[in-house]
């Protein structure tokens, strides 16, 4: 008969080829930036004061981050207010204290979030059963602005295709058509006429 320990480490085993099968199966969809205003909830741009971890009261892992509301796209967060949300998985490894390793962190493709940064959050509401929330098309929403330009995890490739720009001012629409970092003032006002029209 199996004993318990036998048990705990086939558990463990069974756990980690599921969370590996499913980082696998998470190949990010490619979105756009209309698809990435639509699936939020909230557009947060602020400055990252806090990025913490741990395990909640039912032992799931998270990192939990705190943003400096600079302003919110979609109206849902007052200016200079705080906006606190918890992602599934840990920073790093962590010592267990019993010669053990906890390495269930932050999966693959989900946005990885430094103290001090500024940023533009596009908000996925959280999950229904955990709380645990990210950004809409995972590290996709999440950018991040310096010296005045703005980019997410890949370098906004896609983040224009396939967009009506009928909208948008000559300019706008210029900016579009630039590969790279963008201007994070046009940027966000591109957003605002995103959001105001959903």
């Amino acid at each position: 008969m199996p004993t318990k320990s036998i048990l705990k480490k086939a558990g463990l085993a069974l756990a980690g080829l599921v969370l590996a099968s499913s980082a696998n199966a998470m190949k990010l969809k490619q979105q756009n930036l209309e698809q990435l205003t639509e699936a939020s909830q909230s557009i947060i741009a602020g400055q990252v004061i806090t990025v913490t971890d741990g395990f909640d009261d039912k032992k799931r892992p998270y990192t939990e981050v705190t943003i400096k509301v600079g302003s919110d796209a979609k109206g849902k967060h007052a200016d200079d207010s705080t906006y606190t949300f918890r992602q599934f998985g840990l920073l790093k490894p962590r010592s267990m204290g019993n010669g053990k390793v906890y390495l269930g962190v932050s999966p693959e493709g989900f946005a990885k979030w430094h103290e001090g940064e500024q940023v533009v959050a596009f908000m996925y509401k959280p999950a229904s059963i955990t709380g645990f929330q990210t950004t809409a098309g995972m590290a996709q929403g999440k950018f991040v602005v310096t010296n005045g330009k703005v980019s997410n995890g890949f370098e906004n490739a896609g983040l224009f295709e396939n967009m009506d720009t009928s909208g948008f001012s000559a300019e706008e629409q210029n900016l579009l058509t630039t590969p790279g970092a963008m201007d994070a003032a046009a940027f966000m006002s591109i957003v605002g006429k995103l959001a105001g029209a959903q």
